[in-house]
This record gives C-alpha cells, structure tokens and sequence, in this order.
C-alpha cells in the first residue's frame, strides 16, 4: 500500500480491545458467543468518511502519487447519519446482523453519485475503507433481541482497514444527467454489409434462444428479474482450405454487460414499436471497472479469458439478463439480441499453440493495439428471442 494512502488509515487490527468482539472471527476464536450488530455501509461507512477515493496523479515521467478526493461538504451531507440512538431489530432490517465465531457477512454496495463529479475519464483511482467504529453491537442472537433495543456499547467494535480496491473511468461514458438526450445507438451490424471470411479473416456467427416468457418470481440472489438465454457461436468452415484453421479468441464481448455500443441489447415493446432499453442511471452515470490492466498468457488460460474454437465447431454459453426497468408489469413484451460486434483480440491456432502469447486485459484486450495486424473479426447481428413477462 503507498505511503500516502496508508497514511489515511484510522484503525488497524491491532486496536482491537481483547475483549470486543470482531464483525469477522476464525472458527478458533476463545469466545464461542454470537453477537449482533448494526452497520449501514453507505451512512456508517461513506457518511462517516470511513470509504476514501484517491486519484493516481503523474510525478515527473516514470512514478506517480496517489492525491486523496474531498466531496463537496454539503453532498457528503445527504449520506451522514449517526447510527448512535437506539435501533430496535426487526429481522427484517438489512443492516442488523447476527454472527457466529468463523462467520461473515457481506453487502454488495453502489458507490454513491456524490463522488461522480470527481471522477475524471481515463484516470485510475483506488478506493479504501480507513476503518472504523461499530458502537451499536451486543452479544446475542436476533432471536433473543426481537423487538427490543440495540444500544451504543463501550467499547465499540473495531472494523479495521482493508486493502485497497482498484477503479478506473472509461472514457467513452460521461455523466448521463450532463449529455442530456442520448443519441441513437448504431444500428445492429448485419452479415449482408460485414465482411463474412472477406480480408482473410475467420467466419463467426452468433445465434441465441430462450423462453417465451418471463416470471416476475425469477430472481437471481441481488432481488433482479432473470431472464436466461442460451448464446451459441459457430465457426464456419471457410471455403478456402488456407482459413479453414483452429482459431483462439477473448471472449470479453461476449460476457460483458449489455450496453448501447456493441454487444447485447434489450429492447421494450411500448405503443407497438420496439425502444432499446437503456440501462439505469446507476450503471450509464459511469460505466465504470474495478480491474488494474493484467497480463495474460492465451495458452495457459487460467482465468477462462479465451476460447478455442475448430473450423465447424460450435460454443454455447448462458447469459443471464438482469438489468430491466423497475415498472415492469405482466403483458410487457421484451427483445434481445446480440447486435454485432468486432472482437478485440482473436488469433489463429489452440491453446497449445500460444504457450508464449501475452497480451494486456483492461476490460477488452489493449496491448497488442492492432491485433498484431491481423483482419478484423466481426461477428454480426445474431437472431432476436422475444418474451412477454407473467405473474
């Protein structure tokens, strides 16, 4: 961790007391006793100014520094609340929980927009929880304290700093509420106008499926509508014996989240005519990424990054649709599709055959840039699934 960044940090695991109980213990703890306790991560954590976000500024040619980002005093106003007073536990409450010696718990959380405005594209940024207090605590279990208070305790609980978290802007989004009307998005690539095997380049094609109707009780574990389709992309032996090669490819387009670029689409039937669905503002206000750029070795694919593929070989794949409107209702009627895309990085020959390939991932693969010069792959416009929602 960079000295800078670490000078930040409020509380380590050596300010434990002894005697107080950890949010997280090893099945060794001494103390075999549950406890409860109540942390809200974006008011006891952002509202306490516990989550910091530093920028990676430039020094001199060859380093670079890590310069911490202050929110307007008022916005960080909208996320402060004392978790102080009494709080009754209702088991309902999402913030109260119950651990046993070797548990853990876990939210999944949004950074908050009032950060947005600091966020500066094509810029790498680290997040860092300094630590903090859990004043709101007991021992127990959530049985025995329903319906009654949860009290401040002395001493608090001590929530020590973590390791800090990677985050970088890609700077082909900007504030959504700023751009104002979004311009149309490209319309789907269709075989007819790509280059099928045309250039010397391998010929994909996508194909999908799915139900023909969506129940508004399928949900995935985060409460979001489901709705999973079956993707099948086929290599299409060319009739020149010189293409009809093994080729490895990234499969980065085809795993990526729908967006109005490229890709995957969801589109809404409203008074008769299909509208492309754009996704919340709590993606689109920054599509952003948490990975640092990583090399890769394509042969060893430890991380299931690349497929290969033979000349009339097909590879299918689920992919799960979650992000639909909030005012869903039955009777609405959805399409999705895969509009076209142009892969990244893709190569010829299997995995064996490229034991000593590197290249660097950042999302899509950006280190060879050109794809070392090889044609461009462009998978087009697979067929479309249509789905009308029920109870």
């Amino acid at each position: 961790m960079a000295a800078v960044i670490s000078s930040y940090l409020r509380y380590s695991a050596t300010d434990r007391r002894y005697y107080a109980r950890r949010v997280r213990k090893t099945s060794d703890d001494p103390e075999r006793r549950p406890c409860i306790f109540h942390w809200d991560p974006i008011k006891d954590g952002f509202g306490q100014g516990s989550f910091m976000l530093f920028r990676r500024i430039p020094v001199g040619f060859f380093d670079f520094n890590w310069h911490p980002i202050s929110i307007n005093p008022s916005q960080s106003l909208l996320l402060a609340e004392s978790s102080l007073p009494p709080r009754e536990v209702p088991i309902s409450d999402l913030y109260i929980k119950e651990l046993l010696p070797g548990a853990s718990v876990s939210w999944e959380v949004f950074l908050p927009a009032v950060y947005f405005d600091s966020f500066r594209p094509g810029h790498y940024y680290q997040t860092l929880w300094v630590g903090g207090q859990i004043p709101l605590w007991d021992w127990g279990t959530l049985a025995e304290y329903r319906n009654c208070k949860l009290d401040p305790k002395s001493p608090p609980l001590i929530l020590p700093s973590s390791e800090t978290q990677s985050l970088y802007i890609l700077d082909e989004e900007s504030d959504i509420d700023d751009v104002g009307p979004l311009p149309p998005s490209p319309p789907p690539l269709l075989a007819s106008v790509c280059q099928m095997g045309g250039g010397g380049a391998p010929i994909l094609t996508l194909s999908i499926a799915g139900p023909a109707t969506l129940s508004l009780k399928d949900y995935d574990p985060s409460s979001r509508l489901r709705y999973a389709v079956t993707a099948t992309l086929f290599y299409k032996a060319a009739p020149n014996i010189s293409l009809q090669k093994p080729i490895v490819f990234h499969t980065f387009l085809f795993k990526d989240v729908d967006w109005r670029q490229e890709g995957f689409r969801l589109y809404r039937k409203e008074n008769g005519q299909w509208q492309p669905y754009e996704i919340r503002g709590s993606f689109t206000y920054h599509r952003y990424r948490f990975p640092n750029p990583v090399l890769k070795n394509v042969g060893r694919n430890e991380d299931n990054d690349f497929h290969a593929l033979n000349p009339g070989e097909p590879w299918s794949f689920t992919r799960c649709v979650t992000d639909f409107p909030d005012n869903v209702v039955p009777g609405d009627t959805f399409r999705y599709c895969y509009k076209g895309a142009q892969l990244d990085w893709w190569d010829w020959g299997h995995f064996q055959d490229h034991k000593e390939t590197v290249v660097t991932i950042e999302g899509k693969v950006r280190e060879p840039e050109d794809n070392g010069g090889r044609p461009a792959l462009v998978v087009p416009a697979s067929n479309h699934v249509e789905f009308t929602v029920v109870e």
